[in-house]
Order: structure tokens, then C-alpha cells, then sequence
């Protein structure tokens, strides 16, 4: 699979849990910054309130987002400390069957998913100031 893969999910954060999710944020961003080099973009994003965080990712394909599944696993285990239900998700890009398959496991009926499979065309900017 070639092509840009994008990842948007928004979770809710656990009522008291906003300190401690900041905290994990900021270690995640370093471990990923520094563990997955192909990762184009990788922004969190919360509300006023402090009650919602959306991740945005920009990956060059699906393989790297794969990658990245592979290597926050530890990261993932402990979220629900602090994170409560997945709001929604999206994904745009074509999808690998391994990706598919590692997805899967986190799929809840009751959460909206978009996916956009056709890439139909764009361009990524990359060190503009």
C-alpha cells in the first residue's frame, strides 16, 4: 500500500484524569518523535473543558501507521487509566490487511468510524515556516 494514511480519533478524558493524561501525553510524544522517524505529523489536540482529547496523525502510508501500533503497545495498555470511551474515528487512506487486523481489536459497535479509503489526490508541505 502506498499513499498518505491519516488517523483522527477523539476519547474522552476521565473526570479527574486531566493532569495525569497530560503527563502520559507528553511522554508519548517524545517516545513517538523518537521511536518513529517516518511519522510525518503527530498532534494532540483537547477542548476547553479538558474533557476530550483528539489525536491527528499524518503518516507517509498505512505501513507506518502499522508501525506505530506495533510500538505504543505499552502505551495503549495503560491509557484507559485516564482515558474513558473512544467518540470517534477516522481514517483516511488505503488500508493494509495487517493494519485492518490490528484495528479490529479495538473496534466498539458504538463508536462512529469514517474511513476514506481513496486517496484522490494532495500534497504535504513539510519544514514551511
Amino acid at each position: 500500500m502506498s499513499g498518505a494514511f491519516v488517523y483522527v480519533g477523539t476519547t474522552a478524558i476521565k473526570p479527574g484524569k486531566l493532569e495525569e493524561t497530560r503527563k502520559h501525553l507528553a511522554e508519548l510524544v517524545d517516545f513517538v518523535e523518537t521511536n518513529e522517524p517516518r511519522m510525518i505529523a503527530f498532534h494532540l489536540f483537547l477542548d476547553e473543558e479538558g474533557s476530550k482529547l483528539t489525536i491527528v496523525q499524518v503518516h507517509p502510508d498505512s505501513a507506518s501507521m502499522e508501525f506505530h501500533m506495533q510500538v505504543n503497545a505499552k502505551h495503549f495498555a495503560t491509557a484507559f487509566d485516564f482515558l474513558g470511551a473512544a467518540l470517534s474515528e477516522q481514517y483516511y487512506g488505503a488500508m493494509s490487511d495487517g493494519l485492518a487486523t490490528q484495528l479490529a481489536k479495538w473496534d466498539d459497535p458504538a463508536v462512529p468510524v469514517t474511513r476514506m479509503a481513496v486517496h484522490e489526490g494532495g500534497f504535504t508541505r513539510t519544514n514551511v515556516r
